[in-house]
């Protein structure tokens, strides 16, 4: 006969089992969760109107947007600091906005709560930084730019051989693509930091162009036949090559090209959608959607990205850690589109509302 073992020997070994897991659980890694803060109506807002703080109270956390014909700025909380309507176009930045007419040669630059800030006259149309600290007029044929001062007069201002096909403003540099395939970069005062000559395509044209905030990095994409990328690191005085790609693509118009705020990441349309670049390795992803690129936005969790493409009223939405993986993406109708950050999380325009997702790991 076969002795059985009691059966507090088996709930004991159970027990043990439940307190090993218990005490020393397997580490799970943590999983992104994307979710709706708020969501508010823009469209019933009255033009002009200034919904928020009085001017200069709690603008840090405020973000910019554009929506179709409205744009405005909103709180972290998703509270209204101001709405208004385009006149023809506005030059928008975090600290402040243009509103002008198709021709005008008087503009006022105001805060995010529409108090006057600046006044200035010229020929041509306005230019803010991202930041909003500086303030630039490209001349009515954009063949010439000149930097406006705190008191409204010319800082300085420059003549170009050819015209201005692409112009990326970050911090103290101003990189310049032109019609003649040329790039300039200018420093704070305006004068040439470096030049790079055309690419060797049968037309050697800018359709895009971009720097980094510290002007660590250029890139542009140029030509026909081929088209081509080109990305220069800064090498003491100088800039030399870093990547040069040709690209598949045949745009006959500017490109969207930029870089990430950590400068870490160049983004360009592919054709396909967007092609990513990371300019210290050359290490290259692509990132596939239809229609053309509509938006983008860094996040401040985990180095995610946003970005989005269009193809008439579809919108194909991709988060994505560059060069990892994807982590959402999501396909959806809409009008007017907007695509930016508040908080470093994610805003959305969606047909006349503004919706924050955050994405947090849990």
């Amino acid at each position: 006969m076969k002795n059985r073992r009691p059966a507090s020997v088996f709930f004991t070994a159970v027990l043990l089992i439940v307190l090993y897991f218990a005490l020393f659980p397997y580490p799970l890694g943590k999983e992104l969760v994307a979710k709706p803060s708020w969501a508010v109506d823009i469209a019933t807002t009255s033009s002009n109107s200034a919904a928020g703080d009085l001017p200069g109270s709690g603008d840090e956390g405020i973000s910019p947007f554009q929506l179709g014909d409205l744009f405005g700025y909103v709180g972290p909380e998703g509270k209204l600091v101001h709405v208004g309507q385009r006149l023809f176009q506005t030059a928008l930045s975090q600290t402040g906005y243009i509103n002008y007419t198709r021709v005008g040669t008087d503009w006022i630059m105001r805060d995010p709560h529409g108090a006057r800030l600046l006044a200035f006259s010229g020929f041509g149309y306005p230019l803010l930084s991202p930041d909003g600290r500086r303030v630039l007029v490209v001349s009515p044929d954009s063949t010439g730019l000149r930097e406006v001062d705190g008191n409204g007069d010319t800082a300085w201002s420059r003549d170009f051989p050819a015209t201005m096909t692409s112009v990326s403003l970050q911090g103290d540099f101003l990189l310049v693509g032109l019609l003649n395939g040329s790039l300039q970069l200018l420093g704070r005062n305006g004068r040439p930091i470096f030049q790079a000559p055309p690419s060797p395509s049968r037309i050697p044209v800018i359709y895009g162009c971009a720097v980094t905030n510290d002007g660590a990095f250029i890139a542009s994409v140029s030509g026909l036949e081929p088209q081509v990328l080109t990305v220069l690191g800064r090498n003491g005085l100088s800039y030399t090559g870093a990547l040069r790609e040709i690209l598949s693509t045949d745009y006959r118009r500017e490109v969207r090209v930029g870089f990430s705020p950590d400068s870490r990441c160049l983004y360009y349309e592919d054709g396909r959608g967007v092609g990513l670049v990371e300019p210290s390795s050359g290490r290259t992803s692509s990132l596939s959607f239809s229609g053309k690129l509509a938006g983008c936005a860094f996040l401040k969790i985990g180095g995610l990205a946003a970005f989005a493409g269009r193809d008439g009223g579809r919108v194909d939405l991709r988060v994505v850690s560059p060069f990892v993986a994807t982590f959402s993406s999501e396909t959806f109708t809409a009008g007017d589109f907007f695509l930016g950050t508040i908080g470093g999380q994610l805003l959305l325009g969606l047909d006349g509302r503004l919706l924050r997702v955050d994405i947090k790991a849990l």
